[in-house]
């Protein structure tokens, strides 16, 4: 055996375990967006996206802009916030009319499959199942972490009787 048969493959496995994912991507906000940006700049967007601005206020110290109307599959309203003037979390809240526990729990399953290809494996951080005043109801959420910034996966549902309410959400935060 030379020192080179022991030396490179040694280095190769240290190299491949000490440094991080090549293929791992930032996370961003949405829609090409930066953090920071003013309010004002998001209503551009909104307005030259042909969407509606549907509410305005302000939620403890931040504002929140509650849009409907950008063009993306299952997209039901999106929620921008601001802290200090600047964008700060996006929220996106999707809706699938129609579409069975099967279909949907499918489809958020292969949402968390993109985001761990794209940004690394997400962390799940809720899990609960309850019942009050007759209402079931499941919370589940995923998280990812990078530098400053984080995306969560929440799928929410709530029964009583006939009755059936789910969420779907993305929150995009600049922590």
């Amino acid at each position: 055996m030379t020192v080179r048969s022991i030396f490179l493959p040694a280095l190769a496995a240290f190299l491949l375990t000490a440094l991080p994912a090549a293929a791992q991507q930032e996370i961003k906000a949405p829609f090409g967006m930066s953090w920071g940006e003013p309010p004002g700049r998001i209503r551009t967007v909104v307005t030259n996206a042909k969407a509606k601005i549907i509410e305005e206020r302000t939620s403890g110290k931040r504002e929140v802009m509650v849009v409907e109307g950008i063009v993306q599959e299952g997209l039901k309203r999106t929620l921008f916030y601001f802290d200090e003037g600047g964008l700060s979390e996006v929220e996106l809240q999707y809706d699938r009319e129609g579409w069975d526990d099967k279909r949907v729990n499918s489809w958020v399953s292969t949402i968390k499959k993109q985001a761990d290809r794209k940004y690394g494996a997400g962390r799940l951080y809720a899990d609960e199942r309850g019942d009050s005043d007759g209402v079931q109801h499941t919370l589940r959420g995923w998280l990812w972490l990078q530098n400053f910034v984080s995306l969560r996966l929440v799928h929410y549902t709530a029964q009583k009787g006939d009755e059936k309410m789910r969420r779907v959400s993305l929150h995009y935060c600049a922590e």
